[in-house]
């Protein structure tokens, strides 16, 4: 039978005889096996094997100790009933298959043993009265040759004497077939041989038998059972130690000491030796019962020959042949017995070793099993245990009866397990089944197949202040490699562009990243690189490395000037942006703060605004006249560090101011004759409060009184040296070049006098003049002012009549008589001279009042009155509102009003 990675062969069976000579060969298996390079191992791990010679490379099997066959049957290690067999299993190992070949021999049984009585002589005792066809069992001969090398026959030699038969069986006996008479013949003599082997090559062993004639006790005891059969019982091996296996019953009819039986064993079973350790007979009731527990296995029957024998004279002993079988009894455990293929190590029967890389369904052990029981008790069977839910790494498979292998079922990884354990548990078939569980570890060979791990299976990321010290341990790298033994080797690796990296980092021995220099933010603040980590064999594992170097506050913020100057026109507008002051700070993430010195915050908070990112604006609109520069610095801090810069913002003119003439009219020169003939010269002063060309101020003059009067340009008038007055018109112009202003001052007065009283008296006429002018201005506007005011009065004076009208009109149609007469001439009275008297709020008026007087005479029924005070004057008179005069009387005096 093939597989594919191993043949069983059964060879045909091999016949040695035995006693052979030592080095006898029996066969040579190499040349029933292909053309390959053998190695031969015997299986087998019983005591046969120290019997043969096996050579491992030739697989020649030879002789190596006496082989008896009564030995080999009397140690069990064959089993004799038939023949004698002997089983080999040899392993065959080549580079591709693996043979198991089953070798039985046959020892073939040579007439090597003689025949032999126990005794030289033998002694008997019979009865004279013996009846006839009574068996007279004699001894046997033992050879322990096979059949037909052991006894065959028996023969009495020269038997001269009629009264005797010899029946010639195995179990021998001379039947009496005459009677017996002591007195002719008290002893007979005999000459008894055995003969054994075949019939041209008979052997034979002789002995004496003596037979003597008692006298008559002319009954003899008899057994229950048949005496011609033997009795065969059958024990079980088990049966403790004094169990009664049977009694041999025998009856005597004699009294007394002729009737009392005596049970022994024969004398020829009394030189069985293992019989009297196992076996003990009760002489007085013939019960066989145990001394030693039975084993089948070193001898499974025992024939037991009992004599019964009365106590009279001249006893006659009776025979009988009982026949102990041993009973098999399942009583023995199986055994195991391996072997490992050359590529496996096995130690201690229970550790195996193979490599992790082993292929699938790869024979790891060879396995035997054995039970010296017979039959069902000695039929072992296997099976794998596997732990508890776990799949089986190993299969079991059945090979022959008592042969299985081990091989693997599993792709193994040493990395994932590293260690497996299984059990072996073989049982035998008997009724009360015998087990054994061989426990076995498998341990996996470490072969490098796996590449280095880090401990961080990303790629690793760092922060890293600025300004680390030099030789600063980054980090230690923890790498493994799951295979045995294996040392792992790092290694920086940079890129083209990151060679200068390798006077910045560095890995010890201890697998330290090692940053040897100060790292600067502001000169790189990233760095990439990877790291190599290669084992024995090559297998490489590559991570990448990313190092982010915080920014620190480690740098001044710094202006880059400490001054600067700006310019800005004036009348610019409120909240105009200057610009953005910036401080130099190579710190990425420091936040600048800027503020105004609080030394000059007072005197520029309310024109210029700076905010906190440096942006700079004006509050307010500025007037170059009024201020025309500021000053001022600006603080930078970033919370550590602090800068100043010195602030100037010149205001720039704009042309928005007309010029002025700061002589005032009138301009009085005293010119003294003696002096000169030559004419005046006088400079006319001006103001324009822009500057340069917006305030450079042009003079010209418009209608002078004289055309002897000279004006230039830069104000010099010249004028002839003559007292007298001048007047004319001065126009007044600037430079300005966007825009040009202009101003005129008429009627200008120049007076050219002798002495200073004149200027004097001058001015006073002018300002009387100037007086009267005012006063009639003043006049004017009161006038206009009390127009209108009478104006509001009358307009509320009729509708208050209008109102007083509606009123005595509803009285009239109400015909009240008795009212009109006195309303009447209660008017008549009064109508000559009314008063009406108003009350004002105005505080310049604290009355007024109203003179009316009528023209026309009106119905007296309809004449209405709201007059509080009335003074008698004529009767007649009525008031009417048709015509009348109007005059408003104040209470402030004119010149108070003027004030």
């Amino acid at each position: 039978m093939n597989d594919s990675d191993y043949d069983i062969e059964y060879i045909i069976y091999f016949e040695l005889i035995e006693l052979s000579p030592i080095g006898t060969s029996i066969t040579q298996l190499i040349n029933i096996l292909p053309s390959s390079n053998w190695e031969f191992t015997f299986l087998t791990r019983t005591s046969v094997i120290s019997y043969f010679l096996l050579d491992d490379l030739k697989g020649t099997i030879t002789v190596k100790r006496r082989l008896d066959r009564e030995d080999l049957c009397r140690l069990g290690i064959c089993s004799c009933s038939n023949e004698c067999l002997l089983k080999l299993e040899i392993n065959a190992l080549s580079d591709i298959y693996t043979h198991i070949i089953y070798v039985p021999i046959i020892i073939l049984d040579e007439n090597d043993n003689f025949c032999f009585f126990s005794n030289d002589i033998y002694y008997l005792n019979i009865s004279e009265n013996v009846p006839l066809n009574t068996r007279l069992i004699l001894p046997i001969a033992h050879d322990p040759d096979q059949t037909p090398n052991n006894i065959q026959s028996y023969s009495i030699v020269s038997n001269n004497y009629s009264e005797f038969r010899l029946d010639n069986q195995l179990t021998p006996s001379m039947i009496i077939i005459e009677e017996l008479d002591r007195e002719l013949c008290d002893k007979y003599y005999f000459n008894f041989c055995a003969y054994e082997g075949i019939s041209n090559q008979k052997r034979s062993c002789c002995t004496k038998i003596i037979l003597t004639i008692t006298d008559i006790n002319d009954n003899s005891p008899k057994f229950q059972h048949d005496q011609q059969s033997p009795l065969i019982i059958n024990i079980s091996e088990l049966s403790p130690i004094h169990t009664e296996l049977i009694q041999m019953k025998a009856f005597d009819p004699d009294e007394g000491l002729n009737g009392k039986i005596i049970y022994t064993f024969s004398k020829w079973t009394q030189n069985d030796v293992t019989i009297n350790k196992i076996f003990n007979l009760n002489p007085d009731n013939g019960s066989i019962t145990l001394l030693k527990q039975l084993d089948y296995e070193e001898r499974n029957n025992y024939e037991l020959q009992i004599q019964a024998k009365d106590c009279g004279s001249n006893s006659i002993p009776t025979y009988a042949t009982v026949i102990i079988q041993v009973v098999d009894e399942n009583d023995c455990t199986p055994e195991i017995f391996t072997f490992s293929p050359s590529d496996v190590k096995f130690i201690n029967n229970s550790i195996i070793y193979i490599l992790e890389n082993i292929s699938l369904n790869t024979p790891i052990l060879y396995m035997t099993v054995s039970d010296c029981d017979s039959n069902e008790n000695g039929r072992v069977a296997m099976k794998l245990i596997s732990s508890f839910n776990e799949t089986s790494v190993v299969q079991l498979e059945k090979i022959t009866d008592n042969t299985y292998i081990l091989k693997t079922n599993i792709q193994f990884d040493r990395e994932q397990k590293s260690f497996y354990k299984f059990t072996l548990f073989a049982y035998d078939h008997g009724q009360l089944k015998h087990s054994i569980e061989n426990h076995f570890e498998l341990y996996l060979i470490d072969v490098n197949d796996c590449s280095p791990i880090f401990e961080n299976l990303t790629n690793y990321s760092f922060y890293i202040d600025e300004n680390n010290e030099e030789n600063f341990i980054l980090h230690t790298f923890k790498i493994f490699d799951p295979d045995e033994n294996d040392q792992v080797k790092l290694e920086l690796k940079f890129n083209n562009n990151e060679q200068q990296y390798n006077h910045i980092f560095q890995l010890n021995e201890k697998n330290q990243l090692i940053i040897l220099e100060n790292l600067d933010y502001e000169k790189q603040s990233f760095y990439e690189f990877s790291i190599l980590a290669e084992d024995i064999i090559g297998h490489q594992t590559f991570v990448n490395i990313s190092i982010y170097v915080n920014d620190l506050n480690d740098n001044p913020v710094k202006f880059l000037t400490n001054f600067i100057q700006y310019e800005l026109e004036e009348n610019q507008n409120n909240y105009t942006f200057i610009d953005h002051i910036q401080a130099e700070e190579k710190d990425k993430y420091d936040q600048i703060i800027y503020k105004i010195h609080s030394d000059d915050l007072d005197q520029i908070k309310d024109f210029i605004d700076l905010k906190s990112n440096g942006s700079l604006y004006t509050k307010k609109s500025f007037d170059r006249e009024q201020i025309n520069k500021f000053e001022f610095r600006i603080i930078a801090n970033d919370s550590l560090y602090t800068d100043l810069i010195s602030i100037e913002i010149l205001i720039l003119d704009q042309n928005d101011n007309k010029p002025m003439i700061i002589s005032q009219s009138p301009f009085c020169y005293i010119y003294n004759t003696t002096n000169s003939n030559k004419n005046i010269q006088l400079k006319l002063e001006g103001y324009d409060p822009d500057e340069n060309d917006n305030g450079n101020i042009s003079f010209s003059m418009l209608n002078p009184s004289s055309m002897n009067i000279i004006l230039f340009s830069n104000g010099t008038l010249i004028v002839p040296p003559l007292y007298q007055e001048y007047t004319f018109d001065i126009y007044l112009q600037d430079n300005g070049k966007s825009n040009v202003l202009s101003s005129i001052y008429k009627n200008f007065i120049l007076l050219i006098v002798s002495n200073e009283s004149e200027c004097q008296n001058y001015s006073i006429l002018s300002s009387i003049q100037l007086d009267q002018r005012t006063f009639i201005y003043f006049i004017s506007i009161i006038l206009i002012s009390l127009a209108c005011f009478t104006i509001i009065i009358l307009i509320i004076c009729c509708f208050y009549l209008l109102q007083r009208h509606t009123r005595i009109k509803s009285l009239n149609n109400k015909k009240t008589p008795d009212l009109t007469p006195s309303f009447s001439s209660s008017l008549n009275e009064d109508a000559e001279n009314d008063t009406l008297l108003v009350s004002s709020p105005s505080p310049q008026f604290t009355a007024m009042t109203t003179v009316s007087i009528s023209t026309t005479t009106t119905n007296d029924s309809t004449r209405l009155t709201t007059f509080t005070d009335r003074t008698p004057t004529n009767k007649s008179s009525s008031l009417s509102s048709s015509s009348s005069a109007t005059y408003v009387k104040m209470s402030h005096s004119f010149e108070d009003e003027i004030l």
